[in-house]
């Protein structure tokens, strides 16, 4: 089993310095790769954690001049509110910056204001993510690309530069949708905060659709090493004594889980630095692979 960290691109945690920190300790800790979240204009009546974010794109773009080995992810990226050609611009550049170190994971996301202020439609955003990711696919994969679908149309467009390796593309959600969305469209799923029971659910009705060979399966989940998070579902959260969180990633690994995304419960830097050290030195050498 792989570990990836969820990036707080959010609440007291999105700033310069916090997003330098912690990406160039999680690189220097074995991480196999970083995550951001995705939102741009939240309602005054939800806030948290959400009201302060920065642009995840921007900010992975800014983080692969700050790393040189890890992966860095879009975790997920809510692309029914996004115009889907600047999106596959954005990604390509940022994979082709990197030197190929760019995984694209997209999701449909919840928030009903969000997309009304972004001018986009919420009702229709599963039917919207299926057309744009066989766009972006298209722009990704071929000299001359062609897509012709009910919300997008292009032909005879040149796209470049096009990703020189593979832009693994992953599929976030957990509804029979968003699990049909990944298993047919996708190189793999990103699912969140799910029990093992779940998630074994989960990737159980994937294997039952089908999906590509090398399809990878990951899932973001809380963490606290050595301490509690409060109301946190027992199930859900990894907390606590080094041993018992040990077990509950084993349970992770045996329904199929091969990279599991981390998003320790902090708000300070030092705090949270402390927290990525101690699953790295504490939890993740008795789990690798």
């Amino acid at each position: 089993m792989i570990f990836g960290l969820n990036l707080p691109n959010y609440s007291s945690l999105g700033n310069r310095d916090s997003m330098i920190a912690i990406a160039e300790s999680a690189e220097e800790l074995g991480y196999s790769s970083l995550w951001t979240s995705d939102h741009i204009l939240i309602p005054v009546n939800r806030p948290e954690p959400f009201g302060n974010v920065l642009e995840t794109f921007t900010t992975l773009s800014y983080l692969a001049a700050r790393t040189e080995t890890i992966r860095l992810g879009t975790g997920i990226l809510v692309l029914p509110q996004r115009d889907p050609l600047l999106a596959a611009k954005q990604a390509a550049t940022i994979h082709h910056l990197s030197a190929g170190r760019f995984t694209l994971g997209i999701g449909v996301g919840y928030m009903a204001e969000e997309y009304s202020f972004l001018r986009a439609d919420f009702d229709s955003r599963g039917q919207l993510a299926d057309e744009y990711v066989q766009a972006i696919r298209a722009l990704f994969e071929s000299d001359l690309p062609e897509y012709h679908g009910r919300h997008i149309n292009f032909s005879e467009a040149l796209f470049s530069p096009r990703p020189k390796t593979p832009i693994p593309i992953v599929l976030g959600g957990d509804s029979k949708a968003a699990l049909r969305r990944a298993a047919t469209l996708g190189d793999g799923w990103y699912g969140l905060r799910l029990s093992p029971h779940a998630a074994g659910e989960a990737i159980g009705a994937i294997n039952q659709i089908g999906h590509k060979r090398d399809f990878t399966l990951s899932l973001r989940v809380q963490t606290r090493v050595g301490g509690s998070v409060d109301d946190a579902d027992p199930a859900t959260t990894l907390h606590g004594d080094p041993d018992v969180i040990v077990e509950q990633v084993r349970q992770y690994r045996e329904v199929g889980i091969r990279q599991l995304v981390i998003e320790p419960v902090s708000s300070t830097l030092s705090d949270f630095r402390e927290q990525i050290r101690a699953f790295a030195q504490e939890i993740a050498p008795r789990l690798a692979e």
